[in-house]
């Protein structure tokens, strides 16, 4: 399929062309007027194969008040319906401009990123582990008692007079008991490290492009 534009200058004509198109068979959807605002017109435009220097250009037609009128056909048709197009304007005096859809000439290019993904790490884990520990340790523990011992031995007077009088004599006893605490010390770290390593990677792959082959035509 190809596509076949024409600019006119007043609106009726461009709808004389288009009713002369249907006449010779070309359906609704085949032949019409290409409006809508100038973003639209160069999307269609591009859409069906026209450059961007032509799309612009029937875009400021339309700003310009001209009316395009578009045909979708074969390309077999295309003079044919070129012919039609132009000779209605040139019974009418109203013909602009004309232009049939260019085929556009693509080329693939190959483009190699990176992406990252996982190949593999290491996984520490922490746990706590009880196990029973004893250490040896002395402790003393005092005993009160009494001990009673003969005497015989004569008192002074300063002596006698401080036995008679009353008094207590009291002595405690002592003990050692364990008491225990506990201290936390770092004995040892484990350390995660990561070595990066770089290569080189050739991708090889192929790539498409279109060729268009010209082949003259003669218009009677």
């Amino acid at each position: 399929m190809t596509t076949v534009i024409n600019a006119y200058a007043d609106q009726k004509i461009a709808a004389l062309a288009i009713a002369a198109l249907r006449k010779e068979g070309l359906g609704g959807q085949q032949a019409r007027i290409l409006d809508g605002d100038t973003k639209a017109l160069l999307s269609e435009l591009s859409e069906h194969g026209f450059a961007n220097a032509d799309a612009r250009a029937y875009a400021n037609a339309v700003e310009q008040g001209q009316t395009l009128v578009i045909a979708s056909i074969s390309e077999e048709q295309a003079d044919w319906a070129l012919a039609i197009m132009d000779r209605t304007a040139s019974d009418h005096g109203g013909l602009k401009e004309s232009s049939v859809g260019s085929v556009p000439i693509v080329e693939e290019e190959l483009s190699v990123s990176k992406a990252r993904s996982a190949n593999g790490g290491v996984r520490v884990t922490s746990r706590v582990i009880e196990q029973p520990v004893e250490e040896t340790v002395t402790l003393t523990k005092e005993t009160v008692g009494v001990k009673r011992h003969a005497a015989n031995r004569v008192l002074g007077d300063e002596e006698a007079a401080a036995v008679f009088e009353e008094k207590t004599v009291e002595m405690m006893g002592t003990q050692e008991e364990a008491e225990v605490h506990k201290e936390a010390r770092v004995v040892g770290e484990v350390e995660l490290t990561k070595e990066v390593e770089a290569h080189q990677k050739t991708v090889k792959d192929t790539v498409r492009k279109t060729e268009v082959e010209e082949v003259g035509t003669t218009r009677k």
